[in-house]
Parts: C-alpha cells; sequence; structure tokens
C-alpha cells in the first residue's frame, strides 16, 4: 500500500464537483482510497481521520490550494491516479475557456445574461449563504438554497425578508423542488398534473410525486420549504407561503402537504391556512396526530404512499380512501422466508440515502420489532453511539451530516453505504438488509447496478456460513428518469432482491418478517 499526496495552489473548483472527481479517482485501478479536496482546516482533519494524510499536506497545503490524495496498491498506481485527477481538472480549465465571458463567476454576472430570471439556486458553503442570498432577495428573485450548515439565524432573516418583498425561500437544506415543470436539484422527471405538493421533506417530496406520477397522475407544482421550516422558530413560514400559492393556482386542483411532525404551534398555523381551503387537501404529518389533520377538514395520510394515492383518488373524483387496503403484505411470503435463518440471526439492518423515507420507516416498524437504534432524531427510537457499527435492529440515514461532510451525498456515490452492506453481511446477527435506490437527476446512473455488485458479495459471504440474508428494496423514481424505473427493478428481481412498490410497502413486510 502507498500513499501519496498533490499540491495544486492556489486552485478552486466547486465542491460538487472535487467530490464526482474524487469518485471518478477511486474507481481508478488500483485505489483503495482517494480524496480531491480544498486545503481548508475542516478538510484536512477529514483527510487525517480518513488515513490520507501526508507531509506534504502537513507543511505545504493551504486554505486556497487543492489537495489530491491517494492510498493505492503500489506508488505506480497512486501517481496514475495523480494524473488523470489533474488531466480531469485541465479539461475543466480548457473547456471554460473555450466558453469564455458565457461562464458567469457571480450572481451579478449570472442576472445580465438570464433576462427574465426569477429564481436562482444556492449550492455554496453554508457560512456563505446569507450573503449571497441577501442580494438574490433584492434583485426580487425566489430563492432555492440547496445548500445546508446554514444557521437557523440566518434562514429566519431571509424568510422573513422574502415574505416581505412577496418572494418564496426554499431551504435552507431544500434538496428537492419541481417548479413550472422543471426538476431542481435531486428531482424526477414527473408528469404534469393538477396535483400541487408542498413538502419541508426532500426524499417524500419524491416518493410522493412519483408514486402519483406511476398512477397516471400529474404535479402541478412541488415546493421544497427545507426540513427546518416548521420548527417553532421558523414558524412554517415557506410552508404557509406555498401552500396560499397553491390554493389560489388555477393549475392546482388537489393539494398534498408532506412533513415530519410540526411543532404544535406551527401545525396550528398550517392547519388554520387549509382549513380555508376550497381544494381538496391531503396531509401526511409523518407519524403526527391524524385525528388533528381530520378535524382540519383535511384527509390525513399515514403514509407518503397513502398520501399520493388519495390525491389521485379526489383529482379523479373518487372517494380518498377508495383504495386504501391495495397491495396489502404477503404473510406467507414473510412467514417462509422467516424460516430460511439459522439461529441468532434477527436484526434489521435498513441502510438509507434518503432521510425521509428512514424516518417514515422508523414510525412504521417501531411500534412492531422492539427498540431500534438510529442515527436520526426520533424520540421513540435509541440514539446509536457509533454510526459505523449497527447494534441490534439499526436505521441508518446515510444522508446525514455524519456521512456526506467531504463527500458526495450517497444518491449521487453510494460506495460508503455499499461497503456497509458488506461489513454488516459479516455480522452473524444480521438477518435482512433493507435498501431504498433513489433515482432522478443529480442522482447515480445506475443504483441498482452498483448495489448488486455489495448485493452479491454479501451473499457469498454469508453462504460460506450457510446463512441466508434477506434484501428488502424500494425504487424511488419512474420510468421517464434516465435511470428507467422498470429496469432498475428488473435488475434487481433478476437476482432474487425482493422490490416492493413502496418505501411504505417495504416497511409492513418488514414489520411482519421481525415481529416476534
Amino acid at each position: 500500500m502507498f500513499l501519496k499526496s498533490y499540491i495544486f495552489k492556489n486552485t478552486f473548483r466547486d465542491s460538487v464537483y472535487l467530490m464526482r472527481l474524487s469518485s471518478i479517482v477511486r474507481e481508478f485501478a488500483g485505489v483503495i482510497e482517494a480524496e480531491v479536496i480544498i486545503g481548508t482546516d475542516h478538510n484536512k482533519k477529514f483527510l487525517r481521520s480518513g488515513g490520507l494524510w501526508t507531509e506534504e499536506i502537513e507543511q505545504n497545503a493551504g486554505a486556497n490550494d487543492l489537495i489530491i490524495a491517494v492510498k493505492a496498491e503500489n506508488e505506480v498506481k497512486a501517481e496514475q491516479a495523480i494524473q488523470s485527477a489533474l488531466d480531469e481538472l485541465n479539461k475543466s480549465v480548457e473547456s471554460e475557456n473555450l466558453l469564455g465571458d458565457y461562464v458567469p463567476r457571480t450572481f451579478e454576472t449570472a442576472l445580465k445574461n438570464l433576462h427574465g430570471a426569477n429564481l436562482a439556486l444556492l449550492s455554496i458553503p453554508g457560512r456563505y449563504v446569507q450573503r449571497e442570498a441577501d442580494q438574490i432577495l433584492d434583485a426580487g428573485l425566489h430563492l432555492m438554497i440547496f445548500s445546508d450548515n446554514v444557521s437557523l439565524e440566518a434562514e429566519v432573516a431571509l424568510k422573513k425578508k422574502a415574505l416581505e418583498k412577496g418572494l418564496l425561500v426554499m431551504g435552507p437544506d431544500c434538496g428537492t423542488a419541481i417548479i413550472n415543470g422543471v426538476p431542481l436539484a435531486f428531482s424526477n422527471e414527473i408528469k404534469r398534473g393538477k396535483i400541487g405538493i408542498v413538502a419541508a421533506a426532500g426524499t417524500g417530496l419524491q416518493e410522493v410525486s412519483s408514486l402519483i406520477s406511476n398512477l397516471g397522475e400529474g404535479i402541478s407544482q412541488g415546493i421544497g420549504t427545507g426540513g427546518r421550516d416548521v420548527k417553532k422558530a421558523v414558524g412554517g413560514i415557506t410552508m404557509i407561503q406555498g401552500l396560499k400559492a397553491l390554493i389560489g393556482d388555477k393549475d392546482t386542483q388537489v393539494i398534498v402537504i408532506v412533513s415530519k411532525p410540526p411543532d404544535p404551534e406551527v401545525s396550528e398555523k398550517v392547519l388554520a391556512v387549509a382549513i380555508q381551503s376550497k381544494k381538496p387537501l391531503v396531509v401526511n404529518f409523518i407519524g403526527g396526530d391524524l385525528d388533528l389533520i381530520r378535524k382540519a377538514g383535511c384527509e390525513p395520510a399515514a403514509t407518503l404512499k397513502e398520501a399520493a394515492h388519495k390525491a389521485v383518488n379526489l383529482v379523479r373524483g373518487l372517494p380518498a380512501d377508495r383504495d386504501k387496503d391495495i397491495d396489502p403484505v404477503d404473510q406467507k411470503l414473510a412467514i417462509a422466508e422467516k424460516t430460511r435463518y439459522k439461529s441468532g440471526q434477527r436484526y434489521l439492518r435498513a441502510l438509507y440515502s434518503g432521510g425521509t423515507l428512514a424516518y417514515e420507516s422508523l414510525v412504521l416498524l417501531q411500534e412492531s420489532i422492539g427498540t431500534i437504534y438510529t442515527n436520526l432524531n426520533f424520540d421513540r427510537a435509541e440514539r446509536i453511539d457509533n454510526v459505523y457499527k449497527s447494534r441490534e435492529h439499526t436505521v441508518i440515514d446515510f444522508g446525514e451530516d455524519e456521512f456526506t461532510q467531504g463527500r458526495l451525498h450517497p444518491m449521487i456515490d453510494p460506495s460508503l453505504r455499499n461497503s456497509r452492506i458488506i461489513a454488516e453481511a459479516k455480522d452473524p446477527e444480521t438477518a435482512v438488509i433493507a435498501l431504498d435506490l433513489v433515482l432522478g437527476y443529480n442522482a447515480h446512473p445506475d443504483p441498482a447496478g452498483s448495489a448488486l455488485e455489495a448485493i452479491k458479495e454479501a451473499k457469498e459471504i454469508a453462504a460460506k456460513e450457510k446463512r441466508h440474508l434477506t434484501f428488502v428494496t424500494t425504487v424511488c423514481g419512474t420510468d421517464e428518469d434516465f435511470q428507467k424505473r422498470s429496469e432498475q427493478v428488473a435488475k434487481l428481481e433478476k437476482e432474487g432482491i425482493l422490490v416492493f412498490p413502496s418505501n411504505a410497502d417495504a416497511a409492513g413486510y418488514l414489520a411482519v418478517l421481525l415481529s416476534s
């Protein structure tokens, strides 16, 4: 094993570009681990903890420098990998030079080149967001903030400012939106239609909109708010704005609200607006009080799947709960699967890339399988001490900060989760490994193919010890996504992997399979 680094002085590249480049270098033959990263203090700590620290980085890398660090089988492989990174960096410089003035470096330049623009998307380090966002709002544009690590104080200030100006701030940490048919950030290719969604849940918006599209209906607007919007400190500013916008939108006939349970004061405010609407509203406060929603004259939905089905029924003029018992759990399938485990195999290891999907699974499983350990804030589960090592039943969201700092989101680069699949297979207590595969813009081009490489290795490990592993999966997306959902499902099913139509269906099966 050989460790080598290269310092590219006074060089900056966008963090998303660098994380993609890191992923490319890691796939180079003979490379064990690699990072291409700016030399900030935080990033240096990350390199040190990841075993990619060299004396050269210690002595020569500054905060304005770009670091290429590679751990490879030998020196030749390390040097070749670094050269491949340099070649890619040089290609990007040449491409920018060819484009010339058409590559905007500032918001002001972009605005001059895009006459009539009315929405901006920010994906920059969180500490710079408020300064840039203030400029955007002062210019009269709506704003989507993909960035995380933005202070709560900054979020409140920006949303209050936008409210005064009649503008909408989606975010911070808003991963998904569909505005006037245009998918933004992590979004799917969805049919246009008459159902509007406002969501404080990124993969919640993806799951509901994809299910609606797959059922043959479509979306008028998909407004993301950022998860903190429904906290007391923010007060649901964007959710209420989005709800009012959909109520007044002539192209929206049915409205869906998706969120983890809001703060009680925020819930009261949101439902007070909802009760005034003449349009049918479906509300899914995941794990929240259904009676409270019902009293506000809205249709309560216990799951993301139910929210999608109720919205589709309502837009078709049918009773909302017409198909509430669709796709029941196959009890016989679950019971037969149970008999295949060895003594001691009894635990679930659920490894999610979508935080909302992980949260919904916790809600649906917590009463049926006993104690669950997780890295999510969920008051009916136990907080896991070490996110890198499962304990009994474990539900992990790989999109949380501890996994994404200095790395691509698992929807883009599933390598970290794939390694965990193999690690879980080595634990003799593991019975079931559950995965979500999320398709769409900016996601991995072949999440099923990537997961199958790890699944096959995991099965081989278990087979050597004569253990059986159950793999439970869902595929969030549509056939219009470039990954094509039906093809992803077919790949998994060909290898004997259980694929369920929704996250709620998968959780329902797990509840039966793992209940005592």
